[in-house]
């Protein structure tokens, strides 16, 4: 699963197209219903292995392509928290500054836009 999550974020940062939990869940037929605490935690878990995957290889934080689908757009507190870990800042710091999360997102869309990296690490995985 994980690396089926981990391709179509790949695809997503090729596109630069964000996508929902629900898109994720939907498109990928995960199965998972986002009402249920445990459901949640899971995806949540999934993406942070992935994103600290990444970073530990010098690469962008993928997760940062999930987001709500409700009005604000943004990722998850649980994005935010990893971050807090990487960065060393208060993730609600990083949380209320937009500029933050928009950044993750561009560092994800210009690495693996790149051909020779999406050729390079696009199967580095596990």
């Amino acid at each position: 699963m994980e690396k089926d999550i981990r391709s179509k974020l790949i695809e997503l940062a090729r596109n630069k197209t964000p996508w929902s939990y629900s898109q994720l869940n939907e498109q990928l037929m995960l199965g998972l219903n986002f009402k249920n605490e445990h459901h949640r935690k899971y995806i949540g878990e999934i993406l942070g292995e992935i994103s600290m995957y990444e970073y530990n290889n010098g690469r962008p934080l993928l997760s940062a392509l999930i987001i709500h689908k409700s009005k604000d757009r943004e990722q998850g507190d649980g994005f935010y928290k990893l971050c807090s870990e990487i960065y060393g800042k208060q993730w609600d710091e990083l949380k209320s500054d937009k500029d933050f999360e928009l950044e993750r997102m561009k560092e994800c869309y210009s690495f693996w836009k790149d051909n020779d990296n999406y050729k390079k690490y696009k199967d580095d995985f596990k």
